[in-house]
């Protein structure tokens, strides 16, 4: 008798199918209960051994005894024309049938469940008494989670168009589960640098920070969320850091049903935080590209100073926020941060963005540039301080040297939203208005939320004369952010005045103005600009429009004087609008000129004295080396004409 034809007989080959299946269920079991009862991680790896330990024992138990109706005795003690193991194969037969069953159900039942509670938050395995997180509760949880309700945001460019590419993941906000509400910044941090580590990952679409942070604090099904976001996955998770430890748990959802392709806990020392974002960023990239990350280093510059990186974090939520009161804490963080770690890229960089971003005078946007630059000395590939450098020399009319820096950082991230409003911007201040509007386009299809993003992608539609698009991208903005009137820039009527002034509706446009309120524009501005829509022989209204425009301006216009300024121009006064803008070139050397491209700036472009404003802002010098707009052109005798 051969050996194979042995183990068939003795039920070596049912006992072994038998106890693989009921094994398999039983783990499954097991793992639900034990993560219902939060056992600690190690219960189940010590149910995995054991099982694997008793499958040697099980086919050793089948070969060498017998079931017989005396009771279990020894192989060689049962005498063959007595064996019962014919009907013990098949009453094992009906219990392997069993199992199956028993496992299919119980693989549909978890199939649905996984689906049903793929947009849940995660749930928190707590090990009492062994880790410094053992003082939090599921029940912290189960807070955190309910307090993320889906509030609805409109569909945007992200999610309009072309299939999802089954390549895309966006990373919602990571809950803060530690004790302190205010360290919430700390996982808001984590967060962003899971999305710039998965950028750099060539093949892989992720939305921008700011269109994720919109779900902030909310919850709601995957699907819907994922729709939104125009991606076929999701990463969430939570975050909790205390002392010197931290514990990240992140999950993969796949959007279209909710299932559950991949999650991990980490728990850590703080000094590896980086080394879990870059494991993250890894696992994300295996699950969906089968790469990882294709030799990509998704987290550079790391810093070994612990509280230099939360400073880091802290001031880079600041800067998120805006506003010149948050500006100027995010500066303080950056150099507590630089105090603490001088050798830390990022913060530079981040500092020269902050200064960049705030309200520039000349000394600032000197500040700006060495700072930049020391940054890049650092990390010449950091996109942050080539975004800050080449903003800073594009606002003090450095044109060859900003655009060259521009490029350089569109070679290293052409994806970034950021960046792409400031290069757009370029475009628009230098008078390539086509281009000025095909940048901003894209930054605003990555990012429609970003509002300076929005801004610059409305005011490239207005250069091109597309002023309904224009209108309908204020708009948009305005009921997925709610921001309708929080900033007077982006409150409707007043920017549905400018299209209706061009088109000579000054009804229209004073049906606007009615609109506004003292939140939107000061009373007597917009009196005044009533008055004159009404009646441009009106003196007395054109003095404090007049009034508003001049004296000590800003590198960026309030609505109050913008707005003023292109009424006086509408209404004839561009002898006073030319001299204006001509002295306060000469007097600031610097400033946000992009504007002068918008077609109800026509009558300002065609005034004699035009040409000596371009001179003063250095464009006819760039023109020369970089070609001409066609918006202007150099005549015979080096005369400049613009339409």
């Amino acid at each position: 008798m051969s050996f194979f034809t042995e183990l068939k007989r003795r039920n070596v080959f049912r006992v072994g199918i038998a106890y693989l299946i009921g094994s398999w269920l039983l783990a499954q079991i097991a793992g639900l209960l034990l993560d219902t009862f939060k056992a600690p991680d190690w219960t189940m790896q010590f149910i995995v051994v054991v099982l694997m330990i008793g499958f040697p024992v099980a086919l050793f138990f089948a070969w060498a005894f017998e079931l017989t109706p005396e009771g279990v005795k020894r192989e060689s003690e049962v005498v063959r024309s007595e064996s019962i193991r014919r009907e013990t194969g098949q009453k094992l037969n009906r219990g392997i049938i069993a199992i199956l069953v028993l496992a299919l159900g119980y693989f549909v039942w978890e199939s649905r469940f996984s689906s049903e509670k793929g947009s849940e938050p995660l749930s928190q395995k707590t090990e009492p008494g062994s880790d410094p997180f053992s003082q939090q509760t599921a029940m912290q949880a189960t807070i955190a989670g309910e307090k993320r309700a889906l509030t609805p945001i409109e569909a945007t460019p992200n999610n309009a168009g072309p299939a999802i590419s089954s390549k895309s993941v966006a990373v919602l906000p990571f809950v803060n589960m530690s004790s302190d509400p205010e360290q919430e910044y700390f996982s808001d941090g984590i967060t962003e640098e899971i999305i710039n580590a998965l950028v750099k990952i060539p093949g892989l679409s992720v939305p921008a920070r700011t269109s994720v942070f919109g779900f902030k604090g909310h919850q709601g099904d995957v699907r819907n969320i994922g729709e939104q976001l125009g991606v076929a996955h999701i990463l969430e998770g939570s975050i909790r850091s205390q002392g010197d430890e931290v514990r990240i748990t992140a999950q993969l959802i796949k959007v279209d049903d909710g299932f559950h392709l991949w999650s991990e806990t980490y728990d850590r020392k703080l000094v590896n935080i980086f080394l879990v974002q870059e494991e993250i960023a890894g696992a994300i990239a295996t699950v969906l590209t089968g790469e990882l990350g294709l030799g990509v280093v998704a987290v550079p510059n790391r810093t070994s100073n612990m509280a230099a990186y939360d400073s880091y974090l802290h001031g880079r939520a600041l800067l998120h926020k805006r506003g010149q009161d948050n500006l100027g804490q995010a500066v303080e963080s950056f150099k507590r941060t630089i105090e603490l770690d001088p050798e830390f890229a990022p913060a530079w960089a981040a500092l020269a963005l902050t200064y960049s971003v705030g309200e520039l005078g000349t000394d600032l946007l000197a500040e700006t540039i060495s700072t930049a630059r020391h940054a890049l000395s650092l990390d010449p590939q950091n996109v942050d301080a080539l975004d800050a450098l080449a903003s800073a020399l594009r606002d003090s009319w450095q044109w060859a040297e900003a655009e060259h820096y521009f490029e350089q950082a569109m070679a290293i991230d052409p994806q970034y939203s950021e960046l792409l409003e400031d290069y757009a911007e370029f475009f628009g201040m230098v008078g390539r208005i086509d281009q000025y509007l095909s940048t901003a386009q894209e930054g605003y299809a990555i990012d429609p939320l970003l509002g300076p993003l929005a801004d610059a992608y409305m005011m490239a539609l207005m250069a091109n004369g597309q002023y309904a698009q224009a209108i309908e991208v204020i708009e948009q903005w305005i009921r997925s952010t709610g921001e309708a009137h929080k900033n007077p820039w982006w409150y409707e009527p007043f920017w549905k005045m400018l299209p209706l002034m061009a088109s000579g509706d000054n009804a229209g446009a004073i049906a606007m103005a009615n609109r506004l309120g003292p939140d939107n524009m000061a009373e007597p501005i917009r009196i005044a600009i009533i008055t004159l829509l009404e009646n441009p022989a009106n003196e007395q209204a054109r003095d404090v429009l007049r009034t508003a425009v001049g004296g000590e301006k800003r590198a960026e216009y309030d609505p109050d004087s913008w707005m003023a300024n292109l009424v006086l121009i509408h209404t004839g006064d561009i002898d006073f609008v030319i001299d204006d803008i001509i002295a306060e070139a000469q007097k600031f050397r610097f400033g946000n000129i992009e504007d002068i491209w918008s077609p109800i700036y026509a009558k300002l472009r065609q005034h004699p004295r035009f040409a000596e404003y371009l001179e003063l802002v250095n464009l006819p010098e760039y023109w020369d080396q970089a070609g001409w707009p066609d918006i202007c052109q150099r005549k015979d005798g080096g005369r400049i004409a613009c339409q």
